[in-house]
Order: structure tokens, then C-alpha cells, then sequence
């Protein structure tokens, strides 16, 4: 019975969602209300629950927590940067698209590819949280170009950590001190992309992408994978999260000037919308101060999704085909028409 609650919890709340965002004003005021009076509703009935959702032409398995179908409901151009880079990437190699998605929760990163490129790309997925990766698999259990691995990745490899759960399904790596390991029942160790990532490198032949969103842990992720960066030169979809950086004791431009080192100059950032928002050469620790002063002063921002490439030519191709889609009347149609190429 629960379960069913739960379903309906969250059906009625993306709906109401979705109301507040784009129906005329009086049906967003009271869908608004609505989802105020259900929110300790379904927080109550939805507590450790999977429930099913229709994203990307599809159904999803997923925790009822998840923001993923809200956040779609608001910004229909949320996954924009991402299926923008594909093209771009793909439009350059003209081949298909190898990707390494680390962070990648119930594996809505092949969804939204698959909806709109099928059979353009191979994945491997990689996600800490031992619940969301098995999510991934069943959610691509029919996708013999979908491989899921269920582990921690980052430069310390054999440190101790755990899932840190945020309520919102999208979880964080906490390190365990060696005092703290009597403490602590079940626990993972840190293994470094290049250990986990770098079979499928190979195999693939051309690594196309490398995506990440480790809730600040992104520019831990990149170092540890040197050989891949240096042997495969893949093009980078990242977060850039300054405060939680800052949180972590991580210089917000070290990620930048490492990257830098592989002869990543060029930089693409989206707003956390999936806007576009700039497109950068070199960037410097002034400018990145900058932005992430702009970042912190929005609350309604917080972070960005930034590209990059080895070499203009993807980033360039990028820029242009944001521009494009920025432009266009119905954006997500845009997207939807560019299925194939």
C-alpha cells in the first residue's frame, strides 16, 4: 500500500510542478498551493520507495525523492548542454560516441541520449551508491551497449568512504577517517577512474566523453585519471560547484589549471538550467573568481555545467549549435529534430 501512496505522491507532485511552471497564472498560484500542501505528504509516504517515471520516452525506475522529474517539469532545457555535446562531438569524429558517466544515479544521462540519438552511443556508468546503481541496471537491463559498475572514484585510491545520502536522491562521497573505521559498518574504498575506466577506454577505441557530477568531487575524479585524459584526449562534461568546493577544502581554478596541463584550453559554461551561458579561452583565476561570485550572489544558480574539449573545433561547434537552440521557438523540439544526425 505504500508503495502505491508513494506512486501517486509523486505523480500528483511532478504535475503540480509542472502547472506552477508554464499554466496560465492563476493555475500556477493554486498549483503552487498544491504542491505546498503535498509536499509532507509524500515525504511521508515516498520514504525509501522506487517508484516509475515517464522521462525521455520512456519509464524509469527511481527513488520517489528524486528531483530529476521536477526539474524537468521547470526547465524542459535542463539536459540541453549534455545531448548538444553529443551532437557537437559526433558531428567532428563522424562516429558514434563512447562515454564514461561518472555520478550516473538510475542512468537517466542514456535516457535522455537514447531518446533523441539511439543507438549513436556506448556507456559505462559509473555510480557510488550501491541502490542507484542497481536502478541503472534495471533501467538498461535491455541495452547491451550500457555497462554499470557500482563504485567510488577518486585520487586516493584504497581511502575508505561511504554514501552520504541528502535526501534527494543524488547522495555524496564521505571520506572515513581511521578512527572513524571501527564505527562504520559498510564501507567502499576509492579506486581511480583510470583502474576502472580504463578497460572500456580501449575497448571502445576512441573515447568520446567523459561526463561527471560527483556533488563537488568532480576535479577528484579527473585527476585520477591521468592515462585516460593523456591517451584518449576525450572530450570533459563537468560540474562546477564553487561553495561546495570551498567545502572541501578544493581551490575552485585547480580543476582548470589541471585539465590545462592535457591541453584543455577551451571552456563552455551552461548555468545550471542548461542555459548557455559563455564560452572561455584560458581561463584565468580572476575570471574564475568572477564567476563564481555570480554563483554565489544566486541562489537560484549555485553552479555550472561546464565543456570542454582538446582542441576549438568541438567546443566552437558547441557554442554554435546552443546558439541555434537558444534561438529556437520550441527548444525542445529542436533538440528532439536533431535525432539521428
Amino acid at each position: 500500500m505504500s508503495g502505491i501512496l508513494a506512486q501517486w505522491a509523486f505523480d500528483a507532485e511532478t504535475k503540480l510542478t509542472y502547472r506552477s511552471a508554464h499554466a496560465s497564472h492563476p493555475e500556477r498560484l493554486l498549483a503552487g498551493c498544491g504542491r505546498r500542501f503535498l509536499a509532507p505528504f509524500a515525504r511521508k509516504f515516498s520514504a525509501r520507495e522506487i517508484v516509475s517515471a515517464s522521462l525521455f520516452g520512456r519509464t524509469l525506475l527511481m527513488p520517489a525523492e528524486h528531483p530529476l522529474p521536477a526539474t524537468l517539469a521547470r526547465f524542459p532545457q535542463y539536459n540541453s548542454p549534455l545531448l548538444l555535446a553529443v551532437d557537437a562531438i559526433a558531428a567532428e569524429t563522424g562516429s558514434g560516441v563512447s562515454i564514461i558517466d561518472v555520478g550516473a544515479n538510475v542512468g537517466d544521462t542514456v535516457a535522455m541520449i537514447e531518446q533523441t540519438r539511439p543507438g549513436l552511443c556506448s556507456y559505462l556508468c559509473i555510480e557510488a551508491d550501491k541502490r542507484l546503481a542497481e536502478l541503472c541496471r534495471m533501467n538498461h537491463a535491455n541495452n547491451p551497449r550500457v555497462f554499470v559498475k557500482q563504485c567510488f572514484i577518486g585520487e586516493e585510491e584504497g581511502v575508505a568512504v561511504r554514501s552520504q545520502d541528502d535526501g534527494r536522491a543524488n547522495p555524496s562521497t564521505k571520506l572515513i577517517s581511521h578512527d572513524e573505521l571501527s564505527s562504520i559498518g559498510e564501507h567502499n574504498l576509492l579506486r581511480r577512474l583510470d583502474t576502472v575506466a580504463l578497460e572500456f577506454a580501449e575497448t571502445t577505441g576512441r573515447l568520446g566523453m567523459i561526463k561527471v557530477d560527483t556533488e563537488g568531487y568532480d576535479f577528484s575524479v579527473l585527476r585520477s585519471g591521468p592515462r585516460i585524459l593523456q591517451d584518449f584526449r576525450p572530450s570533459i562534461l563537468f560540474e562546477w560547484f564553487p561553495k561546495l568546493l570551498n567545502d572541501r577544502n578544493e581551490l575552485i581554478w585547480d580543476g582548470f589549471e589541471y585539465l590545462s596541463s592535457f591541453g584543455y584550453r577551451d571552456f563552455v559554461f551552461f548555468t545550471n538550467r542548461g542555459d548557455f551561458y559563455c564560452k572561455v579561452s584560458n581561463p584565468d583565476r580572476l575570471f574564475l573568481r568572477s564567476l563564481s561570485s555570480v554563483a554565489a550572489r544566486d541562489p537560484g544558480l549555485g553552479y555550472f555545467d561546464v565543456f570542454t574539449s582538446n582542441g576549438p573545433p568541438i567546443c566552437e561547434r558547441l557554442v554554435q549549435l546552443s546558439i541555434e537552440f537558444m534561438s529556437s521557438p520550441q527548444p525542445t523540439s529542436a533538440l528532439r529534430s536533431r535525432a539521428g544526425h
